[in-house]
């Protein structure tokens, strides 16, 4: 069983709202009862989109999730087995363009703050690192089920992105950003630009 372990809910990303046309009926979070609003709303990804019955006439399907989990290393064994596993698992993606299933890639973009005892000429000075980008990504696949789009799933591990990355008995805090998963863009490859922000962390309140 994992250590510890950290998940996150992933929604349907939405542009921020700068040129107000409408305004937002209280209560919103403790806001005012003239919090500006921009209607229609404007999703980030230029490519990618889900299944909902008031945009799109398609079920309502989709669910992400993405978890970070800590492993620790097994006792008596002399290997380094200690390891933290990364997971993203996205149902029902499909294309923006005529709501078929999507069959490129997706990435997973967040910042990692670590703060351990690996620091200084003797590497065991205790501090903390200046924020890193960290990112993994995977293919998506159709589904048979017409009623649904791709699934884009995936588990890695920080050692198989970056060997060495977790060591055994050595303590480490890693301190996480907001989770964004970017869309692989008009040729579906994360590689080549541009992409566009598709999910984040969040949550939907039916």
């Amino acid at each position: 069983m994992p250590d510890d372990l950290l998940s996150y809910l992933i929604r349907i990303a939405y542009k921020q709202c700068t040129s107000p046309n409408r305004v937002h009926g209280p209560p919103a979070l403790g806001g005012g009862s003239s919090d500006a609003s921009c209607s229609p709303p404007v999703p980030e990804s230029g490519q990618l989109t889900v299944g909902t019955a008031d945009a799109n006439g398609q079920q309502p399907k989709f669910v992400g999730v993405a978890r970070y989990a800590a492993l620790p290393g097994t006792s008596g064994n002399p290997a380094d087995d200690a390891d933290a596993t990364l997971t993203l698992d996205l149902k029902d993606v499909r294309r923006k363009s005529d709501l078929g299933d999507y069959m490129g890639e997706v990435q997973v973009n967040t910042t990692v703050r670590i703060t351990d005892k690996s620091n200084g000429p003797s590497v065991t000075e205790p501090g903390t690192m200046s924020d890193i980008a960290y990112s993994f990504k995977t293919s998506c696949t159709a589904t048979p089920d017409t009623t649904v789009g791709s699934t884009c799933a995936v588990t890695t591990s920080a050692d198989a992105l970056s060997p060495g990355t977790v060591r055994e008995g050595a303590r480490t805090i890693w301190q996480l950003s907001a989770v964004d998963v970017i869309d692989g863009g008009p040729d579906g490859l994360v590689a080549t630009s541009p992409n566009t922000l598709f999910a984040r962390q969040g949550i939907f309140v039916p």
